[in-house]
């Protein structure tokens, strides 16, 4: 079972001029027809922001139907001791994860591919079995990072040189 787990700021979506028009509906369907065409079995959005925040840009992106859940700080951080951790923090990825094995319902051994733009974030992640793809522009592939693009879009494109 493949298992993506998308960051959202500077990892699904970059900020700058124009960025407040990811909260605004949009029709384009560029990123939905190649994220489906990479073939996971299930997609989760996983961001220290709030999950409206999550939703906005998940349905500018046109995923929603396509993304299973979406972990955002109000609504882990009351399930998380303490409250306040979030992502770097393992406390945070250790309920993530289980929580993803429950969803998948018993599955063995899944593959999560989890792609952000933080490398202490990919650390941890890296820690706890997960697949770690850095998104950024000047990206340094370490130890703990499996692989390295500039943007979310050539990380999908080159999905395949991932998974084999």
């Amino acid at each position: 079972m493949k298992i993506a787990v998308f960051d959202v700021d500077d990892t699904l979506i970059v900020h700058g001029k124009g960025s407040q028009d990811y909260y605004k509906p949009s029709t384009n369907t560029m990123f939905r027809d190649l994220l489906k065409s990479r073939g996971f079995d299930k997609i989760y959005i996983y961001t220290n922001g709030t999950y409206g925040h999550g939703d906005s840009i998940v349905n500018h992106l046109n995923i929603g139907d396509m993304v299973s859940f979406i972990y955002g700080r109000d609504n882990l951080r009351p399930v998380i001791q303490p409250p306040l951790h979030m992502k770097p923090y393992l406390e945070s990825f250790e309920y993530v994860n289980q929580s993803i094995l429950s969803d998948i319902g018993g599955w063995i051994n899944p593959e999560i591919y989890f792609f952000d733009d933080l490398e202490d974030n990919l650390q941890t992640a890296n820690s706890i079995g997960w697949k770690t793809i850095l998104i950024k522009p000047t990206g340094v592939k370490e130890p703990y990072i499996d692989f390295v693009f500039p943007n979310i879009y050539a990380a999908l494109l080159n999905f395949h040189k991932i998974v084999n």
